[in-house]
């Protein structure tokens, strides 16, 4: 656990609260739309809710709207 420990230290001095939220948003939509071009739909869904929340925490509302229009456009059951 060092090792990630090490790294979210290192990550935190870059980085604010906010932009990782963002970051992490994007991530979980990549999953996602990955997810369901994989058909693994039930897992594209969880991926998705994941960046809806983190979208929303991040308080960008433009995010929030460009990630739940990638979501739609994977086929992403919200």
């Amino acid at each position: 656990m060092k090792e990630y420990i090490d790294k979210g230290k290192a990550e935190l001095l870059k980085k604010t609260l906010n932009d990782i939220q963002k970051e992490t948003a994007k991530v979980w939509t990549g999953r996602a739309c990955a997810a369901a071009l994989l058909g693994l739909h039930g897992d594209a869904k969880e991926y998705a809710h994941e960046a809806i929340e983190h979208a929303a925490l991040s308080g960008d509302d433009l995010l929030l709207t460009e990630i739940r229009s990638t979501l739609l456009g994977y086929e992403v059951e919200l």
